[in-house]
């Protein structure tokens, strides 16, 4: 995809006045009439890898048997793979855009939600060492 080896996207900084920075490439241009094109045609694919990732995410879960649990985590992983190949084509033909978050924010966001450490359950250290609340079930 990248073959020249460098960071995907342009980062434009525009802090000093403008609250609206972007990370985005050069738009690719595709025909505008009532025809499929590439751009469609990339978009529609990255919603069905999104909707197969939820779905193979829900079956990985569920998984009654091990052997079946490790193929459902073997396809979401190429799933996932497939979702992220999209978004950095449709993101290097600039049909994708980021809206990078203001540090101000991001820090309000953070205060915010570390008030809620509090409210959490007490943890207590387990013999398994991962410190959480919840327990391996017996059969």
């Amino acid at each position: 995809m990248n073959s020249q080896n460098r960071p995907f996207g342009s980062y434009q900084q525009r802090f000093a006045g403008s609250s609206n920075p972007t990370i985005k490439n050069p738009s690719t241009q595709v025909s505008q009439d009532a025809q499929f094109n590439d751009r469609d045609c990339l978009n529609d694919m990255l919603a069905t890898e999104k909707w197969l990732t939820d779905g193979f995410n829900v079956m990985a879960r569920e998984a009654s048997h091990q052997s079946l649990h490790n193929d459902i985590m073997n396809i979401l992983n190429e799933t996932h793979q497939a979702t992220r190949d999209l978004f950095n084509l449709m993101f290097e033909k600039g049909w994708y855009t980021i809206q990078p978050e203001q540090p101000t924010q991001v820090a309000k966001e953070y205060q915010k939600f570390q008030g809620y450490e509090s409210q959490f359950p007490q943890q207590q250290t387990t013999p398994y060492g991962s410190g959480g609340m919840y327990q391996p079930r017996q059969f």
